[in-house]
């Protein structure tokens, strides 16, 4: 694994926490240090911050809003 990446890991704490988590991926990224993009995907969608996600969540909450304010009409 080059510096460039071990930056980026220590850089990126949504990164660094995932490979914490599944600590088998440091192999393919000494392979393949390119991975890091892939794994930075794969850390999005395990803590679910994709954009797909976010759009949920949000309308959950407005969801919810709505809900409370036809309980208080």
């Amino acid at each position: 694994m080059n510096y460039k990446t071990i930056n980026y890991i220590k850089t990126n704490p949504l990164v660094y926490s995932y490979l914490r988590e599944d600590s088998s991926l440091y192999k393919n990224l000494i392979r393949n240090p390119l991975m890091i993009k892939e794994i930075e995907e794969l850390a999005k969608k395990f803590y679910k911050q994709t954009r797909e996600d976010k759009i949920k969540r949000l309308s959950e909450s407005i969801e919810t809003i709505s809900t409370l304010i036809d309980v208080f009409k």
